[in-house]
């Protein structure tokens, strides 16, 4: 007579267990997309970095923030050039907004 008892217990605590994931599956919206790829989000805003080289006229891809956003040839010049092309970017960067 026990085992009946707890058997119908166990049931009854699956049961309330699964009602519960459903409910609370439901109540979260989904964060990854359902194909795996995460995107890239900056803030709240989702915008994408800008990674492009700070030199002027380069096209190549930067090493990021670490690497003051020059490419891999740019970050081999001098202290005294690299603030000269972060000062012309910037100058020419803020004009555009």
């Amino acid at each position: 007579m026990a085992r009946r008892s707890l058997h119908s217990l166990n049931a009854l605590v699956d049961r309330f267990a699964q009602m519960l994931v459903d409910r609370i599956g439901a109540a979260i919206p989904r964060a990854m997309p359902r194909d795996g790829t995460v995107p890239r989000r900056v803030g709240e805003g989702g915008r994408k970095r800008d990674m492009r080289c700070r030199y002027p006229g380069c096209k190549n891809r930067s090493k990021g923030p670490r690497f003051r956003f020059f490419c891999e040839k740019h970050t081999k010049l001098s202290k005294k050039e690299q603030e000269a092309a972060l000062a012309k970017w910037a100058k020419k960067s803020s004009r555009r907004e």
